[in-house]
């Protein structure tokens, strides 16, 4: 332990010092400012000649090896080769029976997983509503026990009977929510749990008869798999559908059914007690009253205890169904984003210059299948720009572009961009340069072209 100790501490006092020298050796905000390097892409220096000259390729101005970032079968071409698609046009798509399925499964359990929220939520009003009817309770027979004990006074004889009129109130409110256990179901419950079964129903049918036909057909097994796994989900629903209805029909169970009743005699009962203690009151203090009245505060305390760890347990239950709900909501994205990417979007406008599938193939993840490019605007990209060159040049120097497609004409331009990162070129340190073209609207020009490229040096 004290090696351990004696370590620490040396760290420590490492850490420290390694910080100080640290601070010590930054510079300041303001030299840092004043030392501040230009961008090397604005300078040049004359090296002695007007005219600098490259080779190069002619490119768009914007382009894009679009890929999957899953693996699948194309089931659809939506934007075939020379397509004009704008930014999120759907380009391909892969094949996502399993990934609609998985999304169906998560969205019905999210369904059920905020039906369980809304249960505990409920489950959490009523036992906070427990908790102050038995805060009232108490009250009310400290109230009755401080009666009991002194003489009876105009005041005490009002709050005693307004103790039988407030177990009265309750007697009604619990007869109430029995009256609501036992109606059942109301007709536009019913109507609407008819219609969910009928739905389900209309799903089914579809998928059942192209089961039975492919059976009949004998179409290959994965077919008849894939199909069978879609009616198992549709009967699934429709069972649940079914089983919804039987539940509203069966209406209040037995346990609940008892529940509202017991609720009605024990509202009851506080209203008889509470009768009895005004008679008791009136009649003037007597030790059985006492004996009385401190047993309803006894049970009163206990009722409350009780009530408090009711709602101990429903605020708990609020809390996993809340978790629960949040799982669900996770994979329901996670799914939906999963079928997302079953489709290839373009991610600008742009023209599908080359498409590297076909129907019915399968594609890699990762393995560029379409090329999209923006052909509005030419650029010109160098191949053999020397170090001993790239000096002498800086964005926004004029240039003069000839195409070996078009030697008879020379293209305006101007430098846009200059590598900082050399290429190596058959032994050649070179630097790619990119060169805007202009007026080129007229011209059959084609990605790749050759290009030379004269840049003046005499800015």
């Amino acid at each position: 332990m004290k090696r351990f100790i004696i370590a620490l501490v040396i760290i420590g006092v490492a850490a420290v010092g390694g910080y100080f020298i640290y601070q010590q050796m930054q510079p300041t905000v303001a030299e840092a400012e004043a030392t501040a390097v230009p961008d090397v892409n604005t300078l040049a220096i004359s090296t002695g000649v007007s005219e600098v000259s490259a080779e190069g390729q002619l490119v768009p101005a914007r382009y894009a090896f679009l890929s999957f970032p899953t693996t699948g079968e194309v089931v659809e071409i939506l934007a075939p080769e020379d397509s004009l698609v704008q930014p999120g046009d759907p380009i391909l798509r892969l094949d996502s029976a399993d990934q609609e399925i998985a999304l169906q499964q998560v969205q019905a359990a999210l369904a059920q997983a905020q039906a369980g929220l809304d249960a505990a939520q409920a489950g959490k009003q009523a036992a906070e509503a427990g908790v102050a009817a038995a805060n009232v309770n108490i009250r009310a027979a400290e109230a009755a026990l401080a009666l009991a004990q002194a003489p009876p006074t105009a005041a005490q004889i009002a709050v005693s009977e307004a103790a039988v009129a407030l177990a009265q109130a309750q007697i009604s409110a619990a007869a109430g929510s029995q009256a609501l256990a036992l109606e059942g179901p109301s007709a536009g419950e019913r109507l609407l749990a008819e219609a969910q079964i009928l739905a389900a129903q209309a799903a089914q049918k579809p998928v059942q008869d192209a089961l039975g036909a492919a059976t009949r057909f004998e179409a290959p097994q994965d077919t008849i798999n894939d199909i069978s796994t879609q009616y198992n989900a549709a009967a699934n629903n429709l069972a649940a559908a079914e089983a919804a209805l039987a539940e509203l029909d069966a209406g209040a169970t037995a346990a609940e059914r008892a529940a509202v009743a017991n609720a009605v005699s024990a509202a009851q009962a506080q209203r008889d007690a509470a009768q009895a203690q005004l008679a008791l009151l009136l009649a003037g203090a007597r030790p059985e009253q006492i004996a009385i009245a401190e047993t309803a505060v006894t049970r009163a305390t206990a009722a409350k205890t009780e009530a408090d760890i009711g709602l101990q347990q429903a605020e708990t239950a609020v809390t996993q169904a809340q978790a629960a709900v949040m799982q669900a909501e996770t994979l329901v994205a996670a799914a939906q984003e999963a079928l997302a990417q079953r489709t290839l979007t373009a991610p600008f406008a742009g023209t599908v210059a080359r498409l590297d599938a076909e129907l019915g193939e399968v594609v890699s993840a990762g393995a560029p299948v379409v090329t999209l490019a923006d052909f509005s605007q030419w650029l010109v990209e160098t191949t053999d720009l020397t170090e001993l060159d790239v000096v002498a040049i800086a964005n926004g120097f004029d240039t003069a572009v000839r195409l070996d497609a078009l030697p008879d004409i020379s293209l305006p331009g101007i430098v846009n961009d200059i590598a900082r990162v050399a290429d190596l070129a058959q032994g050649d340190v070179t630097y790619r340069v990119q060169i805007a073209l202009d007026g080129t609207e007229d011209l059959p020009l084609r990605w790749g072209m050759t290009a030379f490229v004269d840049i003046e040096t005499t800015e």
